[in-house]
């Protein structure tokens, strides 16, 4: 139960410091940074598929929206971007 907590509380708090933070983002997005926000987004995909408790049946799925590669990707995303 706190995991999945832990992961909605970090998909809701970088989606929100995404969406207030647009244009600081946008600067800073050149060649290769946007490939890293798009991971940045499934990572925030899989903090909000495992958060809520949304269990995929799809393997590849089940691989994309584990809770540590979604938790891996949305603190790179902010690393990347700080």
């Amino acid at each position: 139960m706190i995991s999945r907590l832990i992961s909605l509380i970090m998909a809701i708090g970088l989606s929100i410091t995404l969406f207030l933070a647009a244009p600081l983002f946008a600067d800073k997005i050149q060649g290769a940074g946007r490939g890293i926000l798009i991971l940045g987004l499934i990572g925030i995909a899989g903090g909000f598929v495992h958060g809520v408790g949304f269990e995929p049946r799809n393997i590849f799925f089940k691989f994309l929206f584990n809770r540590w590669i979604s938790r891996l990707l949305m603190a790179s995303t902010l690393l990347f971007y700080d």
